[in-house]
Formats: C-alpha cells, structure tokens, sequence
C-alpha cells in the first residue's frame, strides 16, 4: 500500500439569509467512500491527547465542527501536523497512518466520518513499535 496519505478535503457550505448549512455526502470528492460510521469527541481534558494509535483499514474525515485542534499524521517516515479550527475544511486520514490529536480548544467538538464499523481492537494498531513493524511487513522492507 504505497499511497497513504493525509490531506484537508472541503466541506461544501452554503450559507443562506437565516444561517449557513453544511452538508458532508459519501463518495464526493470531499468523502471519497461509504459512510459506514460517525463518532464526535469532545470535552478533552485540557492538554491530553487522543486518537494516539492507526487503523488497519478504516479511513476518515475529521472536522472540527467547533473551536479547534492539532492532527499529526506519521506514515512511518514522515510526520505532518494539520490545524482543524474551520468546518468548512475536514482532514482525510487514509489508513495505516498513525494519528494523535492534541491542543485541543475547550469548545472543540471533532467529528468524525468513517468508512468501517467499529471493529474494537483488531482495528487498530495502539503500539508503536507494532504499527511500524506492521508497514515494514506490508511494505516487503
């Protein structure tokens, strides 16, 4: 799997005399899948972090739907940090990239679009040193 990757993805917004609608829809070009699942998080702790593992084969769309946060995005070699604080800009996170989530607003809410059911923990990769020996045995390193 030689194309993980992470990018913002647009939110279409339509704004209109009695307030602003945004509308998120499966297999656009802003989700490109199935929407299988949705989850939120909200109120963290001030200075904890989530997220924290990778996922074996769910891919996503985070969007801070109020205030804001930090998504780092490791691949195994290179490391990115996206600031979600618009809800009209969602973050795509492909599978098998490790994601923590940090810097958390107090009013920020995350929401979360999902193309697998949640699976518990056959799902994810919560070590790191297990998830990059999972890319070497996926990559033939």
């Amino acid at each position: 799997m030689k194309d993980r990757k992470s990018c913002y993805v647009d939110i279409r917004s339509n704004q209109e005399a009695d307030g602003r609608l945004l509308v998120v829809e499966g297999n656009t070009e802003a989700v490109p899948f199935d929407i299988k699942r949705i989850f939120w998080v909200r109120d963290v702790i001030p200075g904890a972090e989530r997220g924290q593992h990778a996922n074996r084969l769910t891919r996503l769309i985070l969007i801070a739907v109020t205030g804001s946060c930090d998504v780092t995005v490791y691949d195994g070699k290179e490391e990115k940090t996206y600031r979600l604080d618009d809800p009209t800009r969602g973050l795509y996170v492909d599978k098998m990239l490790w994601r923590t989530m940090k810097n958390f607003s107090k009013d920020c809410i995350v929401e979360a679009i999902c193309d697998h059911v949640y699976a518990g923990k056959d799902e994810t990769y919560d070590d790191m040193e297990e998830y990059l020996e999972a890319l070497k045995r996926e990559d033939g390193r």
